[in-house]
């Protein structure tokens, strides 16, 4: 392409483009660009932690850290105290209680366990099917029971 054609075409593009009627924005996208700058705006303790400023983050980080060993201190210190020991005697006994409980049921599962690894395969193959067919057909007559108790009366 030569020169001067180049130019000719720029210049009635230019003229084009400026003759066009100006043009509004859609709503959606002037919203989200009002909210860009109100966000922008907005101060750093009401923006997401990570965007807030390094200083602040690391003071805050700071503030927390020392928060959370004033409470483990504390907590440690309060669990010292004779009246707190002897409130917390009647929950302990409590979970000690469901202790006994969850160590029973382990070792009920355990033997279990156990059994089914000394049982041969074929009975335990058995043992499926049997479960399986007693499945099937509690399936089945409840489907029944359903199908009768939900149709109409015929006369």
């Amino acid at each position: 392409m030569s020169l001067d054609y180049e130019k000719r075409l720029e210049a009635v593009v230019d003229r084009e483009l400026k003759g066009l009627p100006e043009l509004t924005a859609p709503q959606a996208l002037m919203l989200r660009v009002t909210e860009a700058i109100e966000q922008r705006s907005i101060s750093a303790y009401r923006r997401p932690w990570p965007m807030w400023p390094l200083a602040l983050q690391a003071a805050s980080l700071l503030l927390l850290m020392v928060l959370f060993g004033g409470l483990c201190f504390a907590s440690w210190k309060v669990s010292q105290v004779e009246g707190f020991t002897a409130a917390m005697q009647r929950p302990l006994e409590w979970i000690s209680g469901l202790s006994s409980m969850w160590h029973a049921f382990t070792v009920v599962l355990a033997s279990i366990a156990l059994a089914v690894k000394q049982l041969h395969t074929g009975v335990l193959i058995g043992l499926f099917a049997a479960l399986a067919l007693g499945y099937a057909m509690c399936l089945g007559i409840g489907t029944v029971y359903v199908r009768l108790g939900m149709a109409r009366p015929q006369n």
